[in-house]
């Protein structure tokens, strides 16, 4: 027989009670917040995974809610997040405790003193990195869902969205303090190994309203079936193991954030012990995200992998195009997708315009 596992009021991993191991499955307890399946005793309460979160998120952040109504609002699983205010007052009448999580911060504080430093990121800060992209004059919104009055793309306007997109990255990453620490060749071996990436992640959120293209960043499309065969595989790819997850997953402003952070700092070529901080940090924001759907952490991690490979093949497929003069890349395309063109440091940072 399994013995369930719950945590103390500390974090630590306890054996469940006696009274709770020897109750059937439809027997378990309930949380005493919404009346969701209890996952064990947190912060001194009897709750759920979702109201322990949103209980460590409030107390953590200092948030403070207000009522739109007579503070009498139903908390249970289906209406928790209606009204937080009332969610955080039942999850105190329910027992939990302030100092709990307090002492639990305590805890991983002194973990990371001595030696465990994951880096100083917030949601707060990618958010506004977000921002700031999403506010750039260079960003051309859609100017309708309806297919029939965008224009399909040929390779050369391809290639310009490709162009304006990557240098929204640049700016994108300019607005991460840890970033711009980094010494500048460590800044552009960031930018140059997961620029593809980049580009399919956010033509893949781009496309979510639609089923059978792929919108670019200048309104073009990339219908999945067109003339170009190879870009049209490449598109219906994007599609089925990116655009329909996505969709499925119904994925958050937040999410997004922190799933392109994850991707941007992963250390590739980079050995330096900062990055691989950086990128840990970012993945307990994303897990942070979606604490309060279990599961949902690592649905948006294995979404990675196809991310790679399909980045993998759009490269490919851009250097075939280039050898056959199908189209002329830039000096930019050609430096951060194919490794190509400044060969001087001084070069590739203007290249970057990151200096």
């Amino acid at each position: 027989m399994v013995i369930p596992l719950q945590t103390n009021t500390t974090g630590s991993l306890v054996s469940a009670p006696t009274s709770l191991r020897s109750q059937p499955d439809g027997c378990r307890l309930q949380c005493s917040i919404c009346a969701d399946r209890a996952t064990g005793k947190h912060y001194g309460a009897s709750s759920c995974d979702g109201c322990k979160g949103f209980f460590r998120r409030s107390i953590r952040n200092s948030h403070t809610y207000n009522c739109r109504f007579s503070r009498q609002c139903v908390v249970d699983r289906d209406k928790r997040n209606q009204c937080r205010y009332c969610r955080l007052q039942k999850c105190f009448e329910a027992g939990m405790r302030k100092e709990a999580v307090q002492n639990e911060r305590d805890c991983i504080s002194s973990h990371r003193a001595k030696g465990q430093t994951v880096g100083t990121l917030s949601i707060s800060v990618l958010l506004r990195a977000e921002a700031s992209v999403q506010q750039s004059p260079a960003l051309v919104s859609p100017r309708s869902h309806d297919i029939n009055t965008k224009k399909t793309a040929s390779m050369g306007v391809m290639f310009e969205s490709m162009k304006q997109q990557l240098l929204l990255l640049v700016e994108w990453a300019k607005h991460i303090p840890e970033f711009c620490s980094l010494p500048v060749e460590d800044r552009i071996t960031l930018l140059q190994t997961h620029s593809a990436e980049h580009l399919i992640l956010g033509a893949a959120r781009r496309s979510l309203p639609y089923q059978n293209l792929i919108l670019l960043g200048n309104d073009s499309v990339i219908p999945l079936r067109g003339a170009d065969i190879e870009v049209s595989r490449l598109a219906f790819r994007i599609q089925e193991e990116l655009v329909k997850p996505l969709r499925e997953l119904d994925i958050t402003d937040t999410e997004f954030a922190c799933l392109r952070t994850v991707v941007f700092f992963s250390p590739g070529r980079s050995t330096r012990g900062v990055v691989r901080h950086l990128r840990f940090q970012a993945q307990l924001l994303l897990e942070e995200a979606t604490c309060e759907r279990r599961g949902r952490f690592g649905e948006l991690l294995l979404i990675l992998p196809a991310l790679q490979s399909v980045a993998w093949q759009m490269v490919e497929t851009l250097h075939f195009a280039q050898l056959l003069g199908e189209a002329q890349m830039d000096r930019l395309l050609q430096e951060m997708l194919l490794g190509e063109g400044a060969k001087t440091a001084q070069g590739r940072r203007h290249c970057y315009s990151i200096t």
